[in-house]
C-alpha cells in the first residue's frame, strides 16, 4: 500500500504531496517540492508577494505603496528578514543578505529601481506584481 517514492523514506512529511502523480486525501497545506522539502524552494520575490497579499498580518512590516505599479515598501526590515530566514531555515538571515538578493532581481527583470530612489522601496516589473 505504500506508494511513496524511494527517496528520503526516513522523514515523513506532514504536508500533502503536490505536483505529479496521485494526491489522494491530501490537505491544502504547503506544497512539497520534488526534493521532499516543503516551502524551501520558494523564491524571495514570491515570499515578498505572499507577505504583501496578507496585509492583515504583515502591513506593519511590508506594504504596497502603489499596487498597480508594483511598488512596495519594507517598513520593518528586521522582521521581514527574520520571516524569510525562518521560511528558508536560515537563522542567520539579516536584511543585508535579503536586500542583496532583492537587488539581484534587477538583473533578472523581476524588479527594477523606482523612479525616485527611496530607502527600502522596491518595484516589481510587469508581470510579477500582478
Amino acid at each position: 500500500m505504500d506508494s511513496s517514492p524511494a527517496s528520503s523514506a526516513g522523514t515523513a512529511s506532514v504536508t500533502s504531496p503536490a505536483g505529479g502523480a496521485s494526491a489522494s486525501a491530501g490537505s491544502s497545506a504547503a506544497p512539497v517540492a520534488k526534493t521532499g522539502r516543503s516551502t524551501t524552494s520558494i523564491h524571495l520575490w514570491q515570499f515578498v508577494k505572499e507577505l504583501l497579499l496578507q496585509p492583515q498580518l504583515y502591513s506593519s512590516s511590508i506594504h504596497w505603496v502603489d499596487r498597480n505599479a508594483g511598488i512596495f515598501k519594507i517598513v520593518d526590515s528586521n522582521r521581514v528578514a527574520t520571516l524569510w530566514g525562518k521560511r528558508k531555515n536560515r537563522p542567520a538571515m539579516n536584511y543585508d543578505k535579503l536586500s542583496r538578493s532583492l537587488r539581484q532581481y534587477y538583473k533578472k527583470g523581476i524588479m527594477k529601481k523606482t523612479e525616485r530612489t527611496q530607502r527600502l522601496v522596491y518595484q516589481f516589473c510587469h508581470p510579477y506584481h500582478l
